[in-house]
């Protein structure tokens, strides 16, 4: 039971990245929010990675060998028709995130994701992928080997398979051939958007902002902060909204719990709360033996035993922090597994004051 108890404590020590102990964190504006015009945006393109070791697209991967002929023919290799047999060669998407103020000139990472049947792309090299952008423009273009981090390799008689082998990414593996023009809509005002609405820290950032000197900044609605142009100095305008960003306020906390079954992860925030709950956990276990064998002059041994478990009923006292439910979780002595299953009933009963986020 100690052991067990221990391994809980961790997990609940090592996952909580709120404050337990009530502690305030303070951040900037510009780490929870940005201009409403300086957005990423997207690019997408189709491509062929080559080298790879016999773990590339299949015959009956028809676009591959098309893609590889119109390729070759463009660079002046005519195919004859024939097809082109080789599993070197695998079709692949490139996606890319295009970020604002970006240059020409300037290098920005892709994903590399397989399209066909390939089984892995390690060891292979991006050709020439122009990347468009949803208005079908080019607006950089990837080439570079492909890192991917996983392993699929086999033998005749057994094989190996580590990670995702593909997918893989390109560091830097793209050149911005044009830029994408940041304009303010708003030719009287700067707009802040908050990355997640929330109605209390839109308030607390707009008194932050006040504080500051922008007297005339208003939240419009639970995401966005409108400061009128009158108030900031229009000569240095960058510099202002530098100043703007670097405010720091206290957001509003979490009171959500997020639980990823599969692994038995169970992120808690620091706002979740506990009423008054009396509750026991506790498991029956059954071993059937179909071999019984018994000393001699021993009675025989029973084969059907059954172990069960003798906790105590626990009684759960809310406080003012997240250890109340912390300590009651400890108390229970369960596995992380279980931690799920206890949250989710206190849940139903109506004890547990959050958000339940399944992935």
């Amino acid at each position: 039971m100690k052991s067990v108890k221990s391994i809980l404590v961790c997990l609940i020590c090592f996952i909580l990245i709120t404050p337990v102990f009530g502690q305030e964190s303070v951040v900037r504006i510009k780490d929870i929010g940005k201009i409403i015009e300086a957005r990423d945006n997207q690019l997408l393109g189709f491509g062929l990675v080559v080298g790879l070791r016999n773990s590339g697209d299949t015959k009956s991967t028809g676009f591959t060998h098309l893609a590889l002929r119109n390729l070759l023919s463009k660079l002046g290799v005519p195919s004859g028709g024939q097809n082109f047999n080789s599993r070197n060669v695998a079709s692949v998407m490139v996606t890319a995130s295009l970020p604002p103020f970006v240059k020409p000139g300037q290098r920005i990472s892709v994903t590399v994701s397989a399209l066909g049947d390939s089984r892995s792309l390690v060891g292979g090299t991006l050709l020439l992928t122009p990347l468009q952008g949803p208005d079908m423009q080019t607006y950089a273009v990837a080439q570079g080997p492909v890192v991917v981090s996983g392993l699929n390799e086999r033998t005749q008689t057994a094989r190996l398979v580590q990670n995702q082998t593909t997918v893989g990414i390109i560091p830097q593996g793209a050149i911005v051939e044009e830029e994408v023009p940041v304009t303010f809509e708003d030719q009287h005002n700067i707009t802040i958007v908050l990355n997640e609405p929330n109605f209390m820290t839109v308030s607390r950032a707009t008194e932050a902002i006040k504080e500051f000197g922008f007297l005339g900044a208003k939240a419009i609605d639970g995401s966005t902060i409108k400061i009128p142009l009158s108030d900031i100095d229009s000569s240095d305008l960058i510099s202002t909204i530098a100043e703007i960003q670097d405010i720091t306020l206290v957001p509003d906390s979490s009171s959500r719990i997020i639980i990823n079954s599969r692994t038995g992860t169970v992120v808690i925030g620091e706002k979740v709360r506990l009423y008054p709950v009396a509750l026991t956990h506790g498991s029956i276990s059954i071993r059937i033996s179909e071999e019984v064998a018994a000393a001699e002059g021993a009675a025989p041994e029973d084969p059907i035993q059954v172990d069960q478990g003798t906790n105590q009923l626990v009684f759960l006292n809310p406080t003012d922090t997240l250890s109340s439910l912390v300590n009651a979780l400890n108390e229970l002595g369960a596995t992380p597994k279980d931690l799920i299953s206890i949250i989710q009933a206190l849940k139903e009963s109506g004890a547990l004051i959050a958000q339940i986020e399944v992935l």
